[in-house]
């Protein structure tokens, strides 16, 4: 009785602490300056398209749904994304409470961890395609869990369902399918499901909600799978050892330093306690996370190195290997014990200074490694463009330009979405951009780095003239910050030679 009590505490403590933090999240989507990418994707919800060429949809729909409700503000463009990894926590705990229905302590602990790790608390407040993907995945892996633990055909409709969305999200979610076919064919108990409809119906239903992606890149020489595949695989300089240690770096650091460790630990003694004592959930769990972390720790060696957050559905069914393994064979033991609870104080303390760091930088981190400075500054660039626009008035109009689409697309939003952007450089990403021929005559305010010759030469061939007004300097933590001080350009008639092309 005394553990049952002891436990139904942890477990409202749990709920409670999940609810202070969500809490905080829901007060800093509203108050932090989007980061770059974020404003290019609500530049997609403001021109929506079957598909992009960085990403599938589905993080625009989101965005234009409740900017749509809400107005085109911080709060708006993310409150989907939050609600996403709300979601994303209520098909996990149903998950881990299916694999391990003996323990009802068991998955309040596990989205305890969850919520601790850096790449899911970061996907909490910054709205990018790999949120609704980890919505859509934990769907996905419910769906397979029930038909796993006995719950029947339907569970396979359920993942189907979420395959197509989750494809519509972003294409990682295509490693669904092979990790569940690898768990098909080498587990005994559920090889029969090869001989059954329901797992190639559900697969056909999501190709089918997928299907509007593959439209699109039909209709634009496939460009959005070539994107990804040049990203992904494209030789990189550096030697084969540095990318690797870069890559398994990037993962210590987005689960937490000892959290990752006791990750691969636990979740690695889970495959072995499943060929050795036929657990099937462990073999489940362990085939739908190790060989996500194993393609792009390939494709790293391969190509450039994988960015962090690219395996993260790895950790939806590997977190909860790691702590379903470590509740039933090792908590009893002292010196695990202690070192899990130390994993988890230092990711508690990381989180809040975090998140304390996002509002007001305290971390003493150089300049350039703090990547905290993409949420400070658009605001007052905005505001300079304004100011520049309303001294050089021109009856034609004005549009906005600059050398990368992440930051035409903060001047956009930052100056009350009133002005279309546009890269010079990059019109093979703007394929979604509709009426740019109305934008001949009119004046532009040009965004640049830099004031290099080649910078120079590029403008003037689209205008008639173009002037220096001067550099916005931007500050970060007190001090001039280069990477955000950009020369402001005065494009004066556009000859209208630019289009959104492939």
């Amino acid at each position: 009785m005394a553990d049952a009590e002891n436990g139904n505490l942890r477990s409202v403590g749990i709920f409670c602490f999940l609810f202070l933090l969500y809490a905080l999240r829901f007060f800093l989507i509203g108050h932090l300056q989007l980061a770059p990418d974020e404003a290019f994707y609500w530049y997609w919800a403001k021109n929506l398209s079957l598909s992009y060429v960085e990403h599938p949809p589905m993080v625009a729909y989101i965005m234009a749904l409740f900017t749509w409700i809400g107005g085109d503000n911080e709060f708006s463009v993310r409150i989907g994304g939050l609600l996403c990894t709300l979601a994303s926590n209520i098909f996990l705990y149903a998950t881990v409470r299916r694999l391990s229905d003996e323990d009802a302590d068991l998955p309040w602990e596990l989205l305890f961890v969850f919520n601790l790790t850096l790449l899911f608390s970061g996907g909490c407040i910054i709205q990018t395609p790999d949120t609704p993907l980890l919505l859509f995945w934990a769907i996905a892996l419910y769906g397979c869990t029930c038909v796993v633990t006995g719950g029947g055909k339907g569970g396979w409709y359920v993942a189907g369902i979420a395959l197509g969305l989750g494809l519509l999200s972003k294409y990682t979610m295509v490693l669904m399918v092979p990790c569940m076919l690898a768990f098909l064919l080498f587990s005994s108990a559920h090889r029969h499901w090869l001989g059954r409809k329901e797992p190639y119906l559900a697969t056909l239903l999501g190709a089918l909600i997928f299907s509007p992606v593959i439209v699109w890149n039909m209709r634009h020489r496939w460009a959005s799978f070539s994107f990804q595949l040049a990203q992904g695989f494209s030789p990189a300089g550096k030697s084969a050892v540095s990318k690797l240690l870069e890559y398994v770096g990037g993962q210590i650091g987005v689960v937490t330093p000892l959290l990752f460790f006791a990750f691969a630990f636990y979740s690695l003694w889970g495959r072995a306690l499943a060929r050795r004592a036929k657990v099937p959930e462990y073999f489940y769990l362990a085939m739908l996370s190790w060989p996500i972390l194993v393609f792009f720790g390939v494709s790293t060696l391969r190509g450039e190195v994988a960015e962090p957050n690219w395996p993260a559905p790895a950790y939806i069914a590997g977190l909860p290997l790691m702590w379903i393994v470590y509740r039933r064979h090792f908590q009893v033991r002292r010196g695990h014990r202690r070192f899990v609870q130390l994993a988890i104080g230092l990711a508690l303390i990381l989180n809040l200074v975090i998140h304390v760091h996002l509002v007001r930088p305290v971390f003493p981190l150089p300049l350039k490694m703090d990547p905290t400075w993409q949420f400070h500054g658009w605001r007052e660039l905005g505001e300079a463009i304004e100011e520049h626009i309303e001294a050089h008035p021109w009856e034609a109009g004005y549009f906005l330009a600059s050398e990368g689409p992440p930051t035409v697309a903060e001047a956009v939003f930052y100056t009350g979405n009133r002005y279309v952007g546009l890269d010079f450089t990059r019109p093979g990403r703007y394929t979604f951009l509709p009426g740019v021929e109305q934008l001949k005559g009119k004046n532009a305010i040009i965004l640049s780095l830099d004031l290099s010759p080649a910078t120079l030469e590029r403008a003037k061939n689209h205008f008639e003239e173009v002037t220096v007004l001067g550099r916005h300097r931007s500050y970060f933590r007190g001090v001039p910050f280069n990477r955000m001080s950009f020369y402001i350009l005065l494009g004066k008639d556009f000859r209208g030679n630019w289009r959104p092309s492939m």
